[in-house]
């Protein structure tokens, strides 16, 4: 029988220095370790590239550890599909560290289902609370005037050197290059600021990347292998040559 763990963590900005040194002792007598790094929560444990490949190396009566619950599952029905594929497969679930270190989550008895639904539900509702927190927070953000996101690729001078020089001719993919951004965000400056709806302003071009190719015209003309002409009918009815055999 073997340990197994698995870490989880969201986003790149996290880490898991915390379940690392949960799992410090059993990373230390060689338990292999599977990673989900920067996977979100919303996505079912089953369905990650690194508890999948867990389980497909994984044989009969070896043990899943993990630092905390939430790393693995997060709402009931993560933990429907856990604990439903690790009893076909013969496999237990620990909690590396806690209270909750001593109990197999993968059990079939009663109480030990109860308990993991229970907990399961805790999970769930702390993600919830984290959500709406979130939001209330950027209402909260927007309404006192604060500016949310990410910080404008150009400033105000900026922006507005990239307007007069699209109306005095310039085109969007050398302001982009000039500018060191993409060109939709060149695009999205002018459209904001309505440049390109002006009269005078520079038709889109080839240097815009907004030309539309012209339709080609249907082939007018076929080929033989000693000369080309073009294809003409005849306006009225072919007269037979005259027979000028005796």
């Amino acid at each position: 029988m073997t340990d197994r763990l698995h870490l989880r963590h969201s986003t790149d900005k996290q880490t898991n220095a915390r379940q690392l040194h949960a799992l410090d002792s059993l990373l230390k007598s060689g338990a292999p370790a599977y990673e989900d790094p920067a996977t979100s929560s919303r996505v079912y444990a089953i369905n990650r590239a690194g508890f999948r490949r867990l389980l497909d190396e994984a044989t009969v009566g070896d043990t899943i550890r993990i630092a905390d619950a939430a790393r693995l599952f997060r709402s009931t029905k993560d933990v429907i599909q856990i604990r439903e594929v690790l009893q076909r497969r013969g496999l237990h679930l620990q909690i590396a560290t806690g209270a909750w270190s001593g109990f197999d989550l993968a059990a079939d008895d009663p109480q030990t289902k109860l308990f993991v639904t229970m907990l399961a539900g805790v999970l769930e509702f702390q993600r919830d609370m984290i959500s709406e927190n979130t939001k209330e927070g950027v209402a909260a953000a927007a309404a006192s005037g604060k500016t949310l996101g990410r910080p404008a690729a150009l400033d105000e001078d900026q922006a507005g050197d990239v307007i007069d020089a699209y109306r005095e001719g310039a085109a969007v993919k050398a302001l982009a290059r000039r500018y060191r951004v993409a060109p939709k965000t060149i695009r999205r400056l002018l459209d904001a600021a309505g440049a390109r709806d002006l009269p005078g302003a520079p038709e889109p071009g080839p240097g815009d990347g907004t030309a539309e190719a012209e339709p080609k015209s249907p082939a007018r003309w076929r080929t033989s292998s000693s000369r080309s002409w073009p294809r003409t009918r005849s306006s009225g009815p072919r007269t037979p040559a005259p027979c000028t055999r005796p």
